[in-house]
């Protein structure tokens, strides 16, 4: 499987405009069998769907989207088969299946793509498609959470501080939120006075010092 992709067609996949000069070499990447080129294309298409407003056009950008993504995730790209996934969910380019939208998105999971994390976490919270599993959730939550991603973070630390899925933890809820915060988020920083007015001087010292040893030893510095 080739997953490594030219730093000069990376270079062109993020820069605006730059595609109307680059698509015969993504495309011919692509249709050698590069995953990540794959990946990328379709990812074009996708964004090329969202932005026009004929209907006709943007299904057929959707349809081109879906099998790029397809493709690549065929191959084991984890970011397709979350793409993938999503499009099967909101049943675009494809019959909406979520079914399958969630296998392909258990897969990205298991290759540690944290967002896949966080929405099988969900999943299996709601109980909807994936038999609802607190263990389970709580399990694919962390894997994200540890990545520094944020809402995985604000949702463990929301379902310990109401004990919901899990016993109410007052320390985990703050040393959750404390991570969020490590991320700059707003919202998360706002709720550690209001956790803090509930909990008593130990409890707060041993929720900032399970924060320290979350923060060295996930910490990227």
């Amino acid at each position: 499987m080739r997953f490594a992709i030219t730093a000069s067609l990376l270079i062109a996949f993020c820069s605006a405009g730059s595609w109307a000069d680059d698509t015969a070499a993504i495309r011919k990447q692509a249709e050698s069998g590069d995953a990540a080129a794959q990946f990328e294309l379709g990812r074009y298409f996708a964004r090329e769907a969202g932005k026009t407003d004929s209907e006709k056009r943007a299904l057929r950008d959707q349809k081109r989207a879906y099998d790029w993504y397809a493709k690549s995730a065929e191959q084991g790209y984890a970011e397709a088969q979350f793409a993938l996934g999503q499009m099967y969910l909101l049943g675009q380019g494809v019959a909406k299946d979520k079914s399958q939208g969630v296998d392909w998105q258990v897969k990205a999971a298991e290759q540690g793509l944290a967002k896949a994390q966080f929405e099988v976490g969900m999943q299996y919270l709601s109980g909807v498609v994936l038999e609802q599993d607190s263990e389970s959730a709580i399990d694919m939550l962390i894997r994200a959470a540890n990545q520094y991603h944020v809402p995985a973070q604000k949702q463990l630390g929301t379902m310990y501080f109401q004990g919901a899925g899990v016993a109410k933890d007052l320390v985990r809820a703050h040393m959750w939120f404390s991570a969020a915060d490590l991320s700059g988020d707003k919202a998360a920083r706002g709720y550690l006075p209001m956790l803090e007015s509930i909990m008593d001087a130990a409890q707060i010292d041993e929720a900032r010092a399970l924060a320290e040893q979350w923060r060295l030893e996930f910490s990227d510095e």
